[in-house]
């Protein structure tokens, strides 16, 4: 049993039909619930959660509103049997319901001052389940998921050599990120930064997937409008259990924070 949080049971998922091509909602549901499993269960929502897939055409996202029975709804832009692309932005949304991205509202408004962190960390789980699922399915018995296994392996090759993700050469991430820090902030969906950020955070995953659990506490209490960084990962270290802070002073490190 892992030292970080409590044992909670995963996410009820729920495949709406329509809008997915090729793909039926069984092969769909299938997948997704491959993601959920290489992340610890979400918690702290007061009961186990109901998530809520439904296809949209403008790309994928989470809904702060819920769905009339309480559901978190998660909005996928993945069609037919393109495997990769499910694993890649669920994992993304789901790292948002494992984060308590709902903690951020305060009234009628979201604090978005970090909330650029938060999208590196949800670009960071689509790799971590790109890489762990592309491995994990490339033996399994299930000709599908051996299927989406070798979609996946093409697809992370082709994430890892995009130059956007790459620091320059010889350059030092610590500068990088005091140079772009202002950026990050002022629009915390530039994914060309969020990407950069991601590479940088995945070894730590890579090395500790227990770590993932200490999301839970990433917007616990909520954040504060105008939180400096460095108090907004203070605020993360002391909220969370004691096992997790050593590896979040590790992260903070990385940012020379």
């Amino acid at each position: 049993m892992s030292a970080f949080a409590e044992q909670v049971e995963n996410p009820r998922l729920e495949v709406v039909p329509g809008g997915w091509g090729g793909a039926e909602s069984n092969e769909i549901h299938k997948i997704i619930a491959g993601v959920v499993k290489q992340f610890p269960a979400p918690i702290a929502y007061g009961s186990r959660p109901s998530l809520q897939i439904r296809h949209r055409f403008g790309g994928p996202m989470i809904d702060y509103d819920r769905d009339t029975d309480g559901s978190i709804i998660i909005y996928l832009s993945a069609r037919d049997d393109r495997w990769y692309q499910y694993v890649y932005q669920f994992a993304h949304e789901y790292c948002h319901v494992l984060a308590r991205f709902n903690q951020k509202q305060r009234g009628g408004d979201i604090v978005r001052d970090n909330q650029w962190f938060e999208e590196s960390l949800c670009e960071t789980a689509s790799l971590y389940a790109v890489h762990r699922l592309g491995v994990d399915w490339s033996a399994d018995a299930d000709a599908q998921l051996r299927a989406a296994a070798i979609q996946l392996a093409q697809y992370l090759k082709q994430l890892a050599a995009e130059p956007q993700r790459q620091l320059d050469p010889g350059a030092n991430f610590v500068d990088w990120f005091a140079s772009n820090q202002e950026s990050l902030r002022r629009d915390p969906y530039h994914r060309e930064l969020n990407e950069l950020v991601a590479m940088q955070l995945l070894p730590f995953f890579e090395r500790n997937p227990d770590l993932w659990q200490a999301l839970a506490y990433l917007n616990a209490p909520t954040p504060i409008p105008g939180q400096p960084f460095t108090a907004f990962l203070s605020t993360w270290e002391a909220a969370s259990p004691i096992a997790a802070r050593p590896l979040i002073a590790q992260i903070r490190s990385l940012f020379g924070q």
